[in-house]
């Protein structure tokens, strides 16, 4: 499993950790992934995204709508409709 961004290309970086007496010891840093449901190109994908592109807004994150709260806006939206039909410009 790979630990890339899908988005920036952030990966594991790699360094020392260095202790009170200045020993150096290796170690890596990875980044904070999250798998993620996408709005891409029409489709719904999952792509693992960092955290800093989720708090950029580089991707659209899919929202599943539950079904009454999908009701009552596509009732709404056909309120809006009829009142805006009715009225003369």
């Amino acid at each position: 499993m790979s630990r890339i961004c899908d988005v920036c290309g952030k990966s594991i970086m790699h360094g020392n950790k260095v202790s009170n007496a200045y020993n150096h010891t290796k170690r890596t840093w990875r980044p904070n992934l999250h798998k993620v449901r996408v709005v891409a190109g029409g489709t719904t994908r999952t792509i693992k995204v960092c955290t800093q592109c989720i708090r950029s807004d580089f991707v659209e994150k899919k929202v599943r709508i539950p079904k009454e709260a999908r009701i009552e806006v596509q009732q709404r939206e056909k309120k809006l409709i009829a009142a805006l039909q009715g009225q003369q410009f």
